[in-house]
């Protein structure tokens, strides 16, 4: 049965059964591989971010005619031009095109890896191994630190997290 504390102990699996480090060099380098995974995964969502942004800005708000009042009020009936959605919400047409677009295929791909590498970190994180646990903050806290400064508050929750 798994201890559910923080711990140092070194030969412990990691993420699979076969992944268990079986001396110190072996550990260094598992904290070393899962700070590079968690940098990974902050580059990934920074891009996955910035096609997401590049996506909505190609999405072009068609005017709608609409008319002010009725037509028995004369001059009051103006058409009016406004966008279709509000500016916070991105509405793509429900069509085979946008379904089958190259980035929306691509924005898919990448929103699984992205998962699946969250989830997979956060499995590894409830191996509550402590020194494993900081490596990955410090991947995590690093690739923010150099990659922060290209995104605005709005952008970085646009791709959302499940847990990391």
């Amino acid at each position: 049965m798994m201890e559910m504390y923080f711990h140092f102990r070194i030969e412990e699996p990691i993420l699979f059964r076969e992944w268990k480090p079986q001396n110190v060099t072996a550990y260094v380098f598992t904290c070393i591989g899962i700070y590079l995974i968690a940098f990974a995964l902050e580059v990934l969502k920074f891009g996955r971010m910035k096609l997401v942004v590049k996506q909505e800005a190609n999405l072009e708000t068609k005017p709608v005619d609409c008319c002010c009042s009725t037509e028995e009020e004369g001059i009051w009936n103006i058409p009016e031009t406004r966008p279709l959605k509000p500016e916070h919400i991105s509405l793509a047409p429900f069509t085979r095109e946008s379904i089958l677009a190259k980035s929306h295929i691509a924005s898919s791909i990448l929103s699984f890896v992205q998962n699946f590498v969250e989830y997979s970190l956060m499995l590894v994180a409830m191996t509550y191994n402590w020194p494993i646990f900081w490596s990955l903050l410090a991947g995590h806290a690093t690739a923010y630190f150099f990659l922060g400064p290209f995104m605005t508050v709005e952008e970085s929750e646009v791709v959302g997290t499940c847990c990391s």
